[in-house]
């Protein structure tokens, strides 16, 4: 069972393929759950987040009531199911995949059986009725076979679909037994050539056989037909006109009649073997052609991995195939060669030229070829007592080792590989015990995209990267980075994988080495090796831990690459092997330093490292190269004929060290200067000045320059030259452990450089930097990360190759350098360029990080006020609310337990759980006497919220402009949302606020027949005093009118009687709350006929819409009659009427009065009388309708911005004034009503004060937000009595 695994489901991707691979992965998962014997529901749904993966565990825990807990009656594994199905598989609409099913066709040779496959997979998504019924008719009319088709009409209905694919089947085998009939016995000999005898004279012209001219040879450069490709043929070097390529049976017919035609001149067989080998097919023998081959020399050969195993194989342009000797064939097999279809006998026939004996076939496999980065299955045939290993034209062609042309066909590419080390192959230490990750495919921009993939392509050319065939376990996402000239470069992400990547201990020079081998030394070269990593060769196991995924695929490294955390190690170790040999030589990873006590042994050792460089391939970057030079930097050191001493850019940073303005900068410095106290003599009695002003107990932020007097700054100056001072400066040591302080201010980064050993620390190098303009708008996190990102790379020589410590006082650092995190666009490049470093970084406070005095003692800026002053008491007036006074807040913060608390918190650095909230702006945060501030906000006590809330809704502002008031000056946990139940509490604010958005549409479901529902509304009056009593058929859309002066329920009832007579009593009618419709006696006569009555909404004429509908386009001819006056309105309704009943509807496609009476309309329009009846395709016309609705419902509902209503029964609200009494007048009634039921925006009320129940839509209606009681008045005074 450990065995067992599924890969994860991959949930990115277009929605139609997603929702594909969802169906195929539960099929995998269901499997997996069978195999593994996994009983119970919780296990399972274990198993499928498990192997889903982390995406699809996001999505589940995100979905509303899919984390469901085990309480033994539900099936938590069936509903998880049931809720990714909804997620990842929305509904299908079964009209497009009929439009698909409509559309599938039998493709050319495509065999019947894969037909009907294709059929089923996509009926299954229509729901068909009658499925055979719809896979008849399509086969019917797709297939390729005129025969089926004739048979199957033939047989009428008769013929079940089980018989179509039985006698399809059997059509297909009589069809393939007809060719072997018609093919066989064509097989033809092959040509003979002779050669011409070479005593005879050649003709003084001769015809060129590439282009038919006779003023040129086919050698001639000047042949028009050179390089152009043949019309007939396909092949390049001539044109149609001179192709020889005929049919066979065609060129042996010609010769056996036309024998006296053949030229006088004959030609000899010699005994001079041609190797050409052609494949004589059992089948379709006619259309092959035979190809002519001259002289192919044995040193076209070229050695190919067949099935993982080495073999040397001659090109043969002349043989389409790839034929292997039965030796060859042996040694394959005892080598296991991977191999898959075997077979032991093969159709094919192969003719040795001249010869009309086949060549004896043992069988044929396939396999997967493979030359240079290029791989290739093919198939190979084995030949009985073969000489030669022959690689076919068709492969040799794809792996790019033959080109055809008039080029002369060469092996192998033009393309220059990368140099690399000779006889060096790299095997990365990996642990297997890790995990693999395949990260997904992070997108480029479309400017670079271009741009990386010309990069991909010359990594290519230059061998240094291979395209990756297949999975791979490890794969990691690229970076480009856009350099200063317009070009990239490719990083790949390897946090990842450097997780399993195992570290070698090689050890790296060290200062107390090189002092004693170049104490002597006055001449001096440094050597740069150009692209060093890439110079390494992988070894081919090792390579798949570089896999990168880009828009293009995957690729993998073939040489070291930067980013690999074991790369400096084994660069270091491999170069020293080579360099082993050489005197006077060492090297720091690709650094070389040649010396030598004058220019003579100089020079000599400089030229054998040369040499040795160039013996084993070793390119070196010249521009970068430095020669016979006096003095040269290396380690982090100067080095010349008066010894070694650190570089200048360690030290100037302390030389310019500003005096300190502030008491924070003060203690800043002397935490430095107490850290390597030790190295510093009479440290005591050199920083009394200076503890003389941190006696006086000052505020962090006070300013000290009034104080600093010549005492302090002559203090501070010996203490400088101290810290400056080389003697008091360790020297670096490879073994002993390291360490980075990094630090960022507002306007400089600092960085120290210590080691620690058995004596205690010492200080290796200092450095500072002071930030630009752009880079001081950098939010604090930046300039955190920036810090510590220059920090190592200004000490690369110290830390390149060597683990190390980066110490910072900006907790988030700690998880964004993290291998697992995804940081901004900015950050992501810093932390890239930090992929060859092997560092952990390490939080502690700032009060313990020494590099604090670099970032903030550095040199001012001209013009830049350093004057402090205390701007709180500022911010305090002009941000307290006026109607609060301020010793009113003060005394409430000093009561409220948890501005206490969090005092507690900032000065004591013990945080209470109930205040956890305020401790993630503990950098913010700070108390002005009693009062708690934010930054330039008060935070206000609670006792006081209530009261602030009021103030800042005076003058009823909306939610955004109230919190906007409230963000400009004081601040609490959670204030956002109070302030949103303070407006939506407001009775004032709700009276008169927008209506609830509209209820999402319900569309009717089309009835099953005519006449079952219908509508009647009545339009009018008239300006004659006429009614319109319209009546509509849902089904047909066919319409009736009466016109009637009379609007009783007495006449509305005669009128329908009529109506009825003729067409019969419809099953419901949908009507308005007309007087004449809601009658007791309108509603008598509807049950008496057994009709349901539907009355819409009152003042929601919507729910009405389909008769509403046809009043407006009713009232629009009458419109154009009265503008017209060419006759009455009666006789234009009916031209109306007339008009309206034949017209195809938009939403059916069919008239009226088709769909009603099953027949078309004869009007003024020509029409074809038809003499059969026509059936109407009722499904066509409830898929159209269908589809015109969902489509009428999606713009609708986007348009007036529907959605679900959250009124239960139980919520107070407030009723809209449909009547109002001016212009003032609130948009809701200020009555509250209760709500009894609701179906969709059907909501049914009740008046608190009367009791009445009301019927409205929720768009009439706004809910009671905050606190809310009835107060029944005629209960309180019988309680006085």
């Amino acid at each position: 069972m450990a065995n067992l695994t599924l890969d994860k489901f991959e949930c990115n991707g277009e929605a139609g393929s997603v929702g594909l691979r969802w169906e195929k992965w539960k099929r995998s998962l269901s499997i997996y759950l069978e195999a593994a014997d996994l009983k119970t529901s919780s296990q399972k749904r274990a198993s499928l987040l498990h192997w889903g993966g982390p995406e699809l565990q996001e999505i589940f825990y995100n979905i509303p009531g899919a984390d469901v807990k085990d309480d033994g009656q539900i099936d938590v594994f069936k509903v998880a199911i049931d809720k990714l199905d909804e997620y990842f598989a929305p509904q299908q609409s079964k009209r497009f995949e009929r439009h698909i099913f409509r559309g599938i066709k039998q493709e050319e040779n495509e065999k019947f059986e894969k037909f009907i496959v294709r059929l089923r997979q996509q009926a299954s998504k229509c729901k068909f009725v009658d499925l055979d019924d719809q896979l008849i008719d399509q086969i019917t009319e797709k297939c390729n076979s005129e025969e089926l088709r004739r048979k199957i009409l033939k047989s009428g209905d008769d013929m079940t679909l089980n018989q179509i694919i039985i006698e399809a089947n059997a059509l297909e085998i009589v069809s393939r037994q007809l060719e072997n009939f018609c093919n066989k016995g064509r097989t033809q000999d092959v040509n003979r050539i002779e050669l011409k005898p070479r005593n005879k004279p050649l003709p003084k012209k001769r015809e060129c056989f590439r282009c038919g001219s006779w003023n040129h040879l086919a050698a001639d450069d000047k042949c028009p037909a050179k390089g152009k490709k043949c019309l007939k043929c396909e092949k390049i070097g001539h044109f149609k006109a001179q192709c020889k390529s005929k049919d066979l049976k065609r060129k042996f017919e010609d010769q056996s009649t036309n024998k006296s035609d053949l030229p006088t001149k004959r030609w000899k067989q010699t005994n001079k073997e041609v190797r050409n080998i052609e494949e004589q097919s059992s089948t379709n023998r006619t259309d092959e052609k035979i190809h002519y081959v001259f002289n192919v020399g044995d040193d076209d050969m070229v050695t190919c991995t067949v099935g993982g195993i080495k073999v040397e194989m001659l090109i043969d342009s002349g043989c389409k195939y790839n034929l292997i000797t039965d030796k060859t064939w042996q040694n394959l097999k005892s080598n296991r060669i991977q191999v898959y279809e075997q077979t032991k006998k093969s159709d094919k026939t192969f003719l040795a030229y001249g010869s009309t004996t086949p060549l004896k076939l043992q069988g044929s496999f396939c396999a997967t070829i493979q030359l240079a980065n290029k791989k290739k299955d093919a198939m190979f045939y084995v030949i009985e007592g073969g000489t030669r290993d022959l690689l076919g034209k068709m492969t040799a062609t794809d792996l790019g080792v033959l080109k055809i042309g008039l080029d002369v066909n060469q092996v192998g590419t033009n393309s220059k590989p990368f140099p690399k080390f000779k006889g060096v192959l790299i095997q990365i230490p990996i642990d297997d015990n890790v995990k693999p990750v395949s990260q997904p495919y992070r997108r480029v921009p479309i400017p670079l995209e271009e741009k990386v993939d010309a990069k991909l392509e010359e990594l290519l050319q230059k061998d240094i990267i291979e395209k990756v065939e297949g999975p791979s376990e490890w794969i990691s996402p690229i970076v480009p980075i856009l350099k200063e000239n317009g070009d990239v470069r490719i990083c790949i992400d390897m946090r990842r994988a450097n997780t399993a990547i195992k570290r070698e201990n090689h050890p790296l020079p060290t200062m107390d080495q090189l002092l004693t081998k170049i104490k002597d030394a006055e001449v001096f070269s440094k050597l740069d090796i150009k692209d060093a990593f890439h110079q390494l060769e992988l070894h081919p196991d090792s390579r798949h831990i570089t896999t990168f995924i880009s828009a293009k695929g995957l690729y993998r490294y073939k040489r070291m690459m930067f980013g690999v955390s074991c790369a400096p190690e084994i660069f270091q170790k491999s170069l020293e092997r080579v360099l082993i040999e050489c005197s006077g030589v060492i090297n720091f990873i690709d650094d070389i330093l040649v010396y030598g006590k004058d220019q003579k042994e100089h020079d000599s050792r400089l030229r054998m490292v040369l040499d040795t460089l160039k013996t084993n391939g070793i390119v070196l970057r010249e521009e970068k190269c430095i020669f016979s030079a006096s003095k040269v930097h290396f380690l982090g050191h100067e080095l010349s004929k008066e010894g070694v001493k650190p570089l200048e850019k360690y030290l100037a940073s302390i030389k310019e060290f500003r005096a300190p303005m502030t008491i924070s900068e003060l203690q800043s410095f002397m935490g430095l200067i107490n850290y390597v106290g030790k190295w510093i003599p009479n440290l005591a009695t050199k920083t009394e000045p200076l503890k003389e002003l941190l006696r006086l107990k000052y505020g962090r932020n006070s300013d000290i320059s009034q104080l600093w007097k010549e005492r302090q700054q002559t203090a501070f100056n010996s203490l400088k030259a101290d810290l400056a001072d080389v003697s008091h400066l360790g020297y670096y040591d490879v073994k002993d452990k390291t360490i980075v302080f990094a630090d960022a201010s507002p306007v400089a980064l600092g960085a120290v450089l210590v080691q620690l050993n058995t004596q205690g620390a010492r200080v290796i190098a200092f450095g500072n930097k002071t930030l630009t303009a752009c880079e001081r708008r950098y939010c604090q996190t930046e300039k955190e990360a920036l810090a510590l990102v220059w920090a190592v790379e200004h000490f690369h020589m110290f830390l390149y190759g060597k683990e190390f410590d980066l110490i910072t006082d900006h907790k988030p650092l700690e998880v964004i350098f993290g291998p697992k995190s995804k940081p901004c666009a900015r950050i992501e490049r810093w932390v890239l360029r930090m992929q060859s470093y092997k560092y952990k970084v390490v939080y502690q406070p700032g009060k313990n990080n020494i590099a604090d005095p670099f970032s903030r003692l550095c040199k001012l800026t001209l013009g830049l006020d350093v004057t402090h002053k205390d701007y709180v008491q500022d911010i305090v007036e002009l941000t307290r609310p006026v109607a609060v006074p301020l010793t009113e807040i003060e005394e409430q913060s000093k009561r409220d337990k948890e501005i206490q608390k969090v005092k507690e918190g900032l000065y004591d650095k013990k945080w209470d759980e109930s205040v956890k909230i305020y401790k993630l702006f503990e950098n913010e945060l700070c108390f002005y006497g009693d009062i708690l501030l934010r930054g330039t906000k008060i935070v206000i006590p609670k006792a006081l919220r209530n009261q602030v809330l009021a103030a800042a809704h005076e003058g009823h502002p909306g939610i955004v402009a109230m919190k906007l008031r409230l963000r400009s000056k004081v601040w609490w946990p959670r204030y956002d949302r109070d302030a949103e139940n303070t407006v939506k509490s407001c009775r004032g604010c709700t009276l008169v606020s927008m209506p609830n958005p509209p209820h999402p549409l319900k569309r009717r479901e089309l009835p099953s027949q005519p006449w079952i529902d219908i509508a009647i509304d009545l339009l009018g009056p008239l300006p004659s005093g006429d009614y319109l009593l319209v009546v509509v058929d849902y089904y047909s859309r066919y319409k009736d009118i009466k016109i009637c002066r009379d609007i009783s329920s007495k006449e509305m009832i005669r009128l329908l009687r009529e109506i009825f007579s003729r067409l019969g009593y419809p099953v419901s009618i949908t009507a308005d709350n007309g007087k004449q419709f809601v009658s007791s006696e309108f509603r008598a006569f509807c049950t008496e006929n057994d009709i349901k009555l539907y009355n819409s909404i009152p003042y929601w004429p919507q729910q009405n819409g389909e008769v509403e509908r046809q009043n407006r386009d009713i009232l629009k001819r009458l419109k154009i009659c009265q503008v017209e006056k060419k006759f009455s309105w009666k006789e234009a309704l009916l031209d109306y009427m007339s008009m309206y009943n034949s017209t195809p509807h938009t939403v059916t496609g069919k008239s009226p009065a088709e769909l009603f009476f099953q027949r078309k309309f004869r009007d003024k329009i020509p029409m074809l009388t038809e003499s059969v009846d026509h059936r109407i395709e009722d499904m066509d016309v409830r898929d159209k309708d269908m589809e015109q609705k969902d489509k009428g419902k999606e713009y609708a509902d986007r348009k007036r911005k529907a959605e679900e209503s959250c009124l239960e029964p139980g919520d107070k609200v407030y009723i809209k004034n449909l009547n109002k009494a001016n212009k003032l007048s609130a948009n809701f009634d200020s009555v509250t009503h209760t709500v009894k039921s609701r179906t969709g925006g059907d909501v049914e009320v009740q008046n608190d004060e009367t009791g009445q129940n009301l019927r409205r839509n929720v768009i009439h209606l706004k809910r009671v937000e905050g606190e809310w009681q009835i107060n029944n008045e005629k209960e309180q005074d019988d309680d006085m009595e």
